[in-house]
């Protein structure tokens, strides 16, 4: 009977085998593109901006592929991204009902395919040191002979993949760009700058906006906004003369789409420090004339946004002189609870970096309706522009930080009735207002990665486009989203640090005071005891300066003992969350899978002793 129940048990665990690999090799054919998508940004999902997209096609597109197989060998890491692109491709035209078709296309050296890829600006990877060059990009034609490339499908670009991918198609696909006049007091154009003669380049915000859009530049010398635009985008305006003013005024009022970005401190405009703005963090102050109170708004112009939960941390020098890592309080990376998820501006993004923002508050009186897009944390406060600049100190900022509570506006849709302060009338606002220019800057949102590109680290461009998209009315663009960040901060740990920090620079710039008062006494007693034989100090004078001993002393001890609380605090987090995940829930696991085989176990028995078959 034992014999007879082991050769049941070898026939039943062979057939599940079998049974297991018919279902896998079933579900490779007939499940294919199925995926069932646990993360908690939907990163492998596909937006419904997509889906709208591609549905509207009129006429197909083709996607190509390039992706050098065999050189791919030798880079794992590349190989595993390349079947990520490849696998999203396909999820991508299963959608397109034909009207998005895919090529796959390998690149062997000497080969056509390799002359069409360098055809097209794909770039070549150098993999090894004897010459090995992959490939991985995508082209994108259309039925007019539009042609879109994706140079290289960098793994670090992998959360806006959709985002590329789609805006390839939609630039090939539909058969105008809308038409979006740039009118800005920054220079979108090529610059050379002597102090950095690799940077001076147009910003890649432009460089997509000229993609996507038919982008004209609208002179704010001018007295006239050009005919036949779908949008209007106002950047960092500046001394605009009345005749624009005015030309701008009866734009808005007549609702036409308006984006501005108004920044009361913007760092990345080269006019700061050719105008004698100086000092350590100069910026330029926006300038609409009489136009933002008639629109509904305000700005305090001398004051900007500073964050501690957002804050971006930085290399800083100190008071004492001493280079450290701080948070530097008005240079913001605001993740997705600072944005509205339920507009298709922001409901798509995952983070946007900002450099001292200022806050849109409504206007007194204002009968215009201004809805908040992007909010500070309740962590927050304004401080003065000028501390930023010739007074500014990093670590004083920390010190003196005081938040008020309230979360404050960096970024609104305004709309509403409106009336015009040149006496042309009335009319109806279409508005969106940025509380900062400094994100059209590569330098606060794109980095340069190990490999010698650039990678995108916020959203800064997809707000930007998104917001274009959805004032010229093309809500398929705007309702993409990058997918997902997969840094994971520990929010609590950060918490703790930000806390420390707080205490141990307002402890830090305690102990300097000490001791530059302590030796101001000491001065003091030596003038007074000058005329002392030998220049010996006297009683006093040297009772000063063990005072100011011992006070150093104990200063230096607290600040160890701030640190010290710090580390303990994070080693003893550390320590809970490594129980939790090597103990605890493994004994969770354990007991449960235990329970449930002493259960099965006990009810066989049962069925034993009452004579009834087993399972």
């Amino acid at each position: 009977m034992g014999g007879d129940a082991r050769r049941t048990a070898l026939w039943g665990i062979g057939l599940v085998l079998v049974c297991l690999v018919a279902l896998n090799a079933a579900a490779t054919f007939l499940l294919r593109g199925v995926r069932i998508d646990l993360t908690s940004d939907a990163m492998y999902s596909l937006s419904p901006g997509v889906r709208t997209l591609i549905g509207r096609l009129e006429e197909p597109v083709r996607l190509e592929l390039y992706w050098s197989q065999d050189a791919g060998e030798a880079a794992p890491s590349l190989r595993a991204h390349a079947q990520r692109v490849r696998e999203f491709l396909e999820a991508l035209t299963a959608e397109g009902e034909g009207l998005l078709s895919l090529e796959f296309i390998d690149p062997v050296p000497f080969s056509e395919a390799e002359d069409a890829a360098r055809a097209a600006g794909l770039s070549q990877l150098q993999v090894d040191g004897v010459g090995t060059a992959l490939t991985l990009g995508l082209v994108a034609r259309g039925p007019t002979d539009k042609v879109q490339a994706l140079a290289y499908l960098s793994p670090d670009q992998d959360p806006f993949l959709e985002y590329e991918v789609a805006s390839a198609i939609a630039t090939v696909g539909r058969g105008r760009k809308p038409s979006v006049g740039l009118l800005s007091t920054l220079p979108f154009a090529p610059q050379y700058d002597p102090m950095n003669p690799a940077g001076g380049g147009v910003p890649q915000t432009i460089q997509r906006m000229e993609q996507l859009f038919d982008v004209q530049r609208v002179d704010p010398e001018g007295t006239a906004i050009p005919a036949g635009l779908d949008a209007l985008m106002i950047v960092q305006p500046r001394n605009i003369p009345d005749g624009m003013l005015r030309a701008i005024d009866g734009w808005v009022l007549s609702g036409k789409p308006t984006l501005v970005l108004f920044d009361p401190w913007c760092e990345t405009d080269p006019k700061a420090r050719s105008e004698g703005l100086g000092g350590n963090k100069p910026g330029t102050i926006a300038n609409l004339g009489p136009l933002p109170a008639a629109w509904g708004f305000t700005m305090p112009m001398d004051m900007v946004v500073g964050d501690r939960k957002a804050a971006t941390r930085i290399q800083a020098r100190t008071m004492g002189g001493k280079t450290v890592q701080l948070d530097y309080l008005p240079w913001l990376s605001l993740t997705r609870e600072a944005m509205s998820p339920t507009d298709p501006i922001t409901g798509s993004l995952s983070g946007v970096n900002l450099m001292s923002a200022g806050e849109i508050q409504p206007a007194p009186g204002a009968t215009t309706k201004l809805e908040p897009l992007i909010l500070s944390s309740p962590d927050s406060q304004l401080i003065q522009s000028l501390k930023l600049g010739f007074f500014g100190e990093t670590d004083r900022l920390v010190k003196d930080f005081k938040p008020d509570g309230r979360r404050k506006a960096l970024a609104a849709r305004i709309r509403g009735p409106i009336r015009s302060p040149f006496g042309a009338g009335e009319g109806t606002a279409n508005l969106l207002v940025i509380g900062d220019a400094d994100l059209m800057d590569d330098t606060t949102w794109i980095q340069a990665d190990a490999n010698g590109g650039r990678r995108a680290i916020s959203d800064n461009g997809p707000l930007v486009f998104n917001a274009l998209e959805t004032l010229v009315g093309d809500r398929a663009l705007a309702d993409l989203r990058s997918r997902g960040q997969s840094r994971r901060p520990f929010t609590r740990v950060e918490a703790m640090r930000k806390d420390a920090e707080t205490r141990y620079v307002a402890r830090e710039q305690e102990l300097q005071k000490q001791v530059k008062d302590a030796e101001f006494k000491v001065a003091q007693l030596q003038r007074e005891g000058a005329g002392n034989a030998g220049g010996l100090l006297s009683p006093e004078q040297q009772g000063a300066l063990d005072q100011l001993s011992r006070e150093v002393m104990q200063a230096r001890s607290d600040l160890r003992g701030v640190q010290l609380e710090l580390r303990r605090d994070v080693e003893d987090t550390g320590r809970v969350l490594m129980v939790l995940n090597v103990v605890i829930w493994p004994l969770v696991v354990a007991s449960l899978a235990t329970g449930w085989s002493m259960a099965r176990a006990a009810g066989s028995r049962r069925r034993v002793e009452t004579g009834r078959p087993t399972a």
